[in-house]
């Protein structure tokens, strides 16, 4: 788990906004004396892996928890109401990717393998996080907008108009690098100091590696469906590797923040006033079906993850989607879990992972048993979100009982065992919203409404619109991320290619 010491700390102020591009040399005017004589690898990586995780506003935080209607906004309502408007991506490129990319090219460049360098990391294990690093962030960017720079994206002045790839291409590279960061780690030889999720446990960034491999793959079963396609195949293969998937609690990635400045849960930043949880949320954790309920899931049984979720365990929640809800019932707010200034927040856990494997088996791409994978995820989801809590509540004993219900449940719901993984998902990825976005747009679950009062076409966003800077000085190669949409035009109900 990410635990930040002082001198990472230091590290991160002095290095999280270094960028990949080559100093141009104007002689002595430019330089600052009193700053870093060299790039800090340690600093880069741990000032990437912070700021991916303390990402937060509209369109690094809010916008995906909308769309999938965690919460219900209540003021300022118009991002659940789906307003287009361009989303930039300056802080994944700039301020993460290009510190990871000068990560890799510093341990690359055998003469910058100073005894300052070696003492930070083994070369090999610096690159191999840092590759694994990288095809996480571009995983969601590329599932965020769609095609997207990758080949020349971090090119720096080489480059100043980067082309865009095809998302086909981007993901089939990510699936590559996650394979090749994880060949690359030695758990015999000195961690990255600057890695601030696994305090350089490389054996860790293996399994984290395998169990991204797993998610990348499903992602792509839309295309790839066959249980001898590509998919599966790179799904099989991460399954089976010697070096294991994330099992159990103790293997799981969770930011854990600090109430520091800059390294506060990107949640504390953000007005608890304004959102609320949505009703629809709430409905399907009470177990409400009948009239009058705006449950998206077929779940009948008491959730107690709510009390982990809520402030009440049984009170609605705010309807979704209306232009006013100055009159709604405001009763259920997050708890502390979500929006306390050092609440953790999952990136990956056994509980996703499990439920993948569910989604694998039930798709015939593994002989593992389905049910007992999906019972597997529903129990470490609720043993997961205890640890995490802070004691607000004890709610592991419930997971036995819940978990049964669902498993009856499979055999009354018109979308059996794939729509009770489905809305498992979308109940236990609450705290990672663009993963559980992405899932509901490839697999349909659960059964979201649009909001009533929209500002688009009427349908729920599929991707966010490209940055403003891409249309007017990148506009050849927006135009080609464009034509690749459907339909071709840049609005956030089209879809990308992984979705079409």
């Amino acid at each position: 788990m990410l635990k930040i010491s002082k001198k990472i700390l230091l590290l991160f102020l002095m290095f999280a906004t270094l960028d990949a591009c080559k100093n141009v040399d104007f002689g002595e005017v430019n330089v600052n004396e009193n700053g870093a004589a060299s790039p800090d690898a340690a600093g880069l990586l741990a000032g990437a892996i912070m700021r991916y995780g303390t990402y937060s506003g509209r369109n690094g935080l809010t916008r995906p928890t909308l769309y999938v209607q965690y919460q219900s906004q209540v003021t300022y309502t118009s991002e659940s109401r789906y307003d287009e408007v361009p989303a930039g991506w300056g802080t994944y490129y700039v301020s993460i990717l290009n510190n990871l990319q000068s990560v890799i090219e510093l341990n690359e460049n055998e003469e910058n393998h100073t005894a300052t360098l070696l003492s930070q990391g083994d070369p090999a294990n610096q690159i191999g996080v840092s590759k694994i690093m990288k095809a996480i962030v571009f995983k969601r960017v590329t599932d965020t907008y769609g095609d997207v720079s990758f080949t020349e994206a971090l090119l720096g002045n080489a480059a100043p108009t980067p082309s865009y790839d095809t998302q086909e291409s981007i993901y089939k590279s990510i699936l590559e690098d996650l394979k090749t960061g994880r060949d690359m780690l030695d758990a015999s030889k000195l961690g990255p100091t600057g890695d601030i999720l696994f305090q350089g446990n490389v054996a860790a960034w293996k399994k984290m590696a395998n169990s991204i491999l797993l998610q990348a793959s499903l992602q792509l079963s839309k295309k790839y469906p066959s249980a001898s396609g590509m998919a599966a195949t790179e799904f099989k293969a991460a399954l089976s590797h010697g070096a294991g998937v994330i099992e159990t609690l103790s293997d799981e990635a969770w930011f854990v923040f600090e109430d520091v400045t800059d390294f506060r849960n990107p949640w504390f930043a953000l007005r608890t006033a304004d959102y609320f949880l949505s009703k629809e949320l709430t409905d399907a954790l009470n177990g409400n079906t009948g009239t009058g309920s705006l449950s998206p899931t077929s779940n009948s049984t008491y959730d107690s993850r709510l009390k982990v979720y809520g402030t009440s365990p049984t009170a609605d929640g705010v309807p979704y989607g209306y232009s006013d809800e100055s009159g709604a019932n405001k009763n259920q707010m997050s708890t502390d879990y979500y929006w306390n200034a050092s609440s953790s927040l999952p990136i990956m856990t056994a509980a996703y992972t499990f439920l993948n494997r569910a989604e694998a088996a039930n798709l015939g791409w593994t002989s593992e048993d389905a049910q007992a994978m999906l019972t597997s995820g529903i129990t470490l989801s609720f043993e997961s979100l205890e640890d995490h809590s802070d004691g607000i509540e004890n709610i592991a004993a419930d997971a036995a009982a819940y978990a049964a219900a669902r498993i009856v449940d499979i055999g009354t719901v018109p979308g059996g065992l794939s729509q009770v993984i489905g809305e498992e998902k979308w109940v236990g990825l609450y705290g990672a919203a663009f993963d559980a976005w992405a899932e509901w747009r490839r697999t349909g679950y659960p059964n979201l409404v649009p909001a009533t009062d929209y500002l688009n076409n009427g349908n729920i966003p599929r991707r966010y619109l490209y940055p403003t800077e891409e249309s007017t000085l990148n506009n050849s190669n927006y135009k080609i991320g464009v034509s690749a949409l459907v339909p071709a035009e840049d609005h956030n109900t089209s879809k990308v290619w992984w979705d079409q």
